[in-house]
């Protein structure tokens, strides 16, 4: 969904702020501002029915389970994966890269924690975070769009829960290897999407890069704040909801902040939720283009030759 930081109605077309279909957008009253209802209604029209998924047997030579955590009082439940020590996958010597996980609509379930240990079996420390809440995973779209209205409805707090999962990657879920802190990634479906573009606009500490599959990418604050300094991948559907106007704007707003290192790549026939084997519109050899994508990327600014 989208934000905008003024208080006036803004009538959105295929080269404004972010849709092909005319839709009203405008804030509450409140500092940030939330979408309202046409907007939300467009975003839950979007996404494709749920299907059945079991995730892929851990691959071999990896670690992962389930890791609780707290933010200011409420407890939330993420998912770490990491190589095993002195196995082939962990070849580097020192600290590992991290890479963050960003959750559909939908909340943390197979698919991020499948995306995670795929990290992990190419020699990162993963962790897919949770920005709703322990045992808090929509079942309906409704569900969805009303948890992640709340999650991020006020910015700072939503800040806050990226801070943490980022806090959490670092320290491997306090049972990993050591994590390199200026050798971060972040991946991201979705509202997933979204989480890791804001992490970019924040100019995080040591965030190297960031790739957003199918993400919303609408800026929550205001571009007057961003601070791009991490390369960044957009894998953007052409039938997705969000239509060709906002992979323009976000274009314009990497250009104008002069972003030294960005990619976007629209995909054909793919529908909003592409990548994600729970989704019914899932295209996987689109999928597999996109995260090979992602990890040439990550290897190139890692310095490492791009894997297979």
């Amino acid at each position: 969904f989208f934000v905008v930081p003024s208080a006036k109605v803004i009538s959105v077309s295929s080269h404004s702020f972010v849709q092909t279909t005319r839709v009203l957008i405008c804030t509450m009253p409140n500092r940030f501002g939330i979408v309202l209802a046409p907007a939300l209604l467009a975003l839950a029209h979007g996404h494709g029915p749920r299907v059945a998924y079991t995730k892929p047997p851990t691959p071999e030579g990896v670690v992962s389970q389930s890791i609780e955590y707290s933010v200011d009082g409420h407890e939330f439940e993420g998912f770490i994966a990491f190589p095993k020590p002195s196995t082939d996958i962990q070849t580097q010597a020192g600290p590992l890269p991290g890479a963050l996980v960003g959750h559909t609509w939908m909340g943390l379930g197979e698919m991020e924690k499948f995306r995670s240990e795929e990290l992990a079996s190419r020699g990162y420390v993963a962790f897919a975070l949770d920005v709703y809440g322990k045992g808090i995973r929509p079942t309906t779209p409704q569900e969805a769009q009303g948890n992640m209205t709340h999650a991020t409805e006020d910015v700072q707090k939503f800040y806050g829960m990226l801070d943490a999962g980022m806090t959490q990657l670092k320290r491997a879920g306090g049972i990993g290897p050591a994590v390199n802190a200026s050798g971060l990634f972040a991946n991201g479906y979705c509202f997933g999407g979204q989480m890791v573009l804001e992490l970019a606009r924040m100019g995080y500490a040591g965030l190297v890069g960031v790739a957003s599959f199918h993400g919303e990418l609408g800026n929550l604050t205001s571009q007057e704040n961003d601070k791009f300094n991490a390369g960044i991948q957009v894998h953007h559907a052409d039938l997705g909801f969000q239509g060709a106007g906002a992979l323009l704007a976000f274009e314009d707003e990497v250009r104008s902040h002069k972003t030294a290192l960005w990619t976007t790549t629209k995909y054909g026939n793919c529908k909003h939720g592409w990548t994600d084997p729970t989704n019914a519109v899932y295209r996987p050899f689109e999928a597999h283009l996109a995260h090979s994508s992602m990890f040439a990327m990550y290897s190139q600014l890692r310095g490492v030759a791009s894997p297979p």
